[in-house]
């Protein structure tokens, strides 16, 4: 009897000795898988940042940053003072109806056309930059001026045509103007509802 007195003692023990080892080794374990936290003032600017910490809700778009003025060269002037005809760039008969409404009063809807992008790129500056220099070159024609941002590219588009032969005459327009690398893209344009 005293035997098995001895042996339930010494298995209580283990028991007692083994659930304290699991409980330390789990704490303990738990302790150390802690963040460090450094307080703000010891970080370095040098030090990356892990990539799940960047704020990617910014939309550039939002931004009202059209402060940037681009001056003209003597080569612009000579050609934005050249009249319309001279350059073969005709706007539509639906757009010269619209010219005596202002254009808040002016319902449009959106359908398949053509613009002339004339700038695409990875740099944020440098796009407002092309859109600043674009809004002043093509104010005398009466073109809008489309700053577009589709992942990683910035785009700077001009124009809403319905017509292919139009978008193609401004295409030429934006080259006379300095933007060699001007081509026609298909895309949804804003036109004019019809106005009696």
């Amino acid at each position: 009897m005293g035997t098995a007195k001895y042996i339930r003692n010494y298995l209580k023990y283990l028991l007692v000795l083994t659930i304290f080892a699991v409980s330390l080794a789990l704490f303990s374990g738990c302790a150390a898988a802690k963040k460090q936290v450094t307080p703000a003032s010891e970080e370095t600017v040098d030090q990356p940042q892990a990539e799940s910490q960047f704020d990617e809700s910014f939309d550039p778009l939002s931004l009202d940053d059209d402060d940037i003025v681009i001056k003209r060269t003597h080569a612009m002037e000579g050609i934005s003072n050249q009249p319309m005809e001279s350059l073969t760039f005709q706007p539509a008969n639906r757009e010269q109806n619209t010219e005596s409404i202002p254009d808040s009063l002016i319902i449009y809807q959106e359908a398949d056309g053509f613009r002339v992008q004339i700038f695409a790129g990875r740099n944020v500056e440098t796009a407002t930059m092309t859109k600043t220099k674009a809004l002043a070159d093509f104010e005398p024609y009466k073109q809008k001026v489309y700053f577009i941002f589709e992942a990683p590219f910035y785009k700077i588009r001009i124009g809403d045509f319905t017509d292919r032969n139009k978008a193609e005459k401004a295409r030429e327009l934006a080259r006379k103007l300095g933007y060699r690398e001007a081509f026609v893209v298909k895309s949804k344009v804003r036109v004019p509802q019809n106005i009696e």
